[in-house]
């Protein structure tokens, strides 16, 4: 079963907090009633969790991340509770958080779906804690990072370099300033993406990019810190307590950071600051080749930043 399927089976897939339809009586010539049972009926008047429940973020690493701190908090103040986290059917790398289970639990009673949560109006990892009525106070959690399968020579101290958002989307640092930097970067960094990228690079800089997410993680584990626009690799550095520097759009820092703990954030220097957007755009509509809230982020701002980060973290 897959997690679109498992979803369209619950009493309102759009609800942030919904109900699996099960058969509830079954007649002497084989017809079936589907519904809700007793318990999970009365239940469902009052909008509340009935034990399994399964939880459920699909779009966006960041997102996941938020999804799994929220989770996290939430077994910490509820030990006992049986809960499920299911991503993407393709995250197979979900299976290195130890203490959730993971995939689709098809005998829950309650799915909390956090892909229903409102985008904005507050930090998104405790818009997520507060579905599941918890406040969530740090992004950690524990995750088994594996062994990597690919050498890529690095030195015993490097950065992770993620410029990109969104497959170089909207969010994503300024593509002259990257070049730049990647040619002639002051610290040794790993440049890496989701996609594989083949750019001229300096002799301290490495190309991590199109890695497996375990790959990935263990290239996280062993940097000693991650720099990068509003990005997924951002929030999973943070969940694993590794130093982040993050260069914010047009989605503010108050929106992202609430529950880190170890980064240091580079706000916009706009007037304008719209707001995440789900599958919309702004009322700028983003008609510059690189948008107002990032045309201040240029190869030598870049560099300073880089070099300030350095020696911060020493």
């Amino acid at each position: 079963m897959t997690i679109e399927s498992f979803l369209q089976q619950t009493s309102d897939p759009q609800a942030v907090v919904s109900y699996p339809i099960r058969e509830v009586h079954r007649g002497k010539n084989g017809t079936t009633v589907l519904g809700l049972p007793p318990d999970v009926l009365d239940a469902s008047t009052k909008n509340e969790i009935v034990f399994p429940i399964q939880v459920v973020r699909r779009p966006g690493l960041g997102d996941k991340v938020f999804a799994l701190a929220s989770i996290f908090a939430y077994l910490k103040q509820n030990p006992k509770a049986d809960v499920t986290f299911s991503g993407l059917d393709s995250d197979t790398w979900l299976k290195q958080i130890p203490w959730v289970k993971t995939g689709i639990n098809p005998k829950c009673k309650t799915v909390i779906n956090l892909d229903n949560v409102r985008n904005n109006g507050g930090d998104r990892t405790q818009i997520m804690g507060d579905a599941l009525g918890v406040e969530v106070e740090d992004i950690r959690f524990p995750i088994d990072v594996p062994k990597a399968s690919v050498d890529l020579h690095l030195p015993k101290k490097y950065y992770v370099f993620a410029p990109f958002a969104a497959r170089n989307g909207p969010r994503s640092l300024p593509m002259p300033a990257v070049l730049e930097v990647l040619k002639s970067s002051p610290v040794p960094l790993v440049f890496t993406d989701s996609v594989r990228y083949n750019l001229p690079l300096s002799s301290n800089v490495y190309n991590g990019s199109g890695l497996s997410m375990l790959d990935t993680l263990a290239l996280l584990d062993g940097c000693s810190g991650v720099v990068g626009c509003d990005s997924g690799l951002v929030w999973l550095a943070s969940a694993m307590n590794r130093p982040a520097l993050c260069f914010f759009s047009h989605v503010s820092r108050l929106e992202r950071t609430m529950t880190c703990k170890n980064i240091w954030a580079v706000e916009t220097i706009s007037p304008c600051l719209c707001g995440d957007h789900v599958g919309t755009r702004p009322d700028c509509r983003w008609k510059e080749k690189i948008p107002a809230c990032l045309q201040h982020v240029d190869e030598m701002f870049l560099r300073y930043c880089l070099i300030e980060f350095d020696r911060m973290v020493r």
